[in-house]
């Protein structure tokens, strides 16, 4: 399951997660290969990234790039690099305090994201 390219790592169960990796694909232009962690076995996950479990994907999203994993905030902050009209403002996402920011939103989503 290695791959060269990026890896999305999302729940699959989700209707709110799934909308937002079709936006992802079709604004990334293939360049992110995303994949549901259900659909996956614990080696085909450890294959991706030796880090990667189950437990470890459910309700946040892993992304693996040249070898690093970013979760959730993290994750988003990386995918926005890989989309040709958004990576002009990816740098705002380093700003002081916008990772707080950007994690509690994470938060809020996860807890809220059935409901969406």
């Amino acid at each position: 399951m290695q791959n060269q390219n990026s890896i999305l790592v999302y729940d699959g169960n989700c209707d709110f997660c799934t909308r937002l990796a079709k936006s992802i694909r079709e604004k990334t232009k293939d360049k992110v290969v995303i994949v549901s962690y259900h659909s996956l076995s614990k080696i085909e996950l450890e294959s991706i990234h030796k880090q990667l479990s189950k437990e470890l994907c459910v309700g946040e999203v892993q992304f693996i790039t040249e070898g690093n994993r970013y979760p959730g905030f993290f994750a988003v902050r990386q995918i926005l690099w890989k989309m040709d009209k958004y990576k002009y403002f990816a740098f705002l996402l380093y700003l002081p305090l916008v990772p707080f920011f950007g994690m509690a939103t994470m938060y809020l989503l996860k807890r809220l994201r059935t409901k969406l």
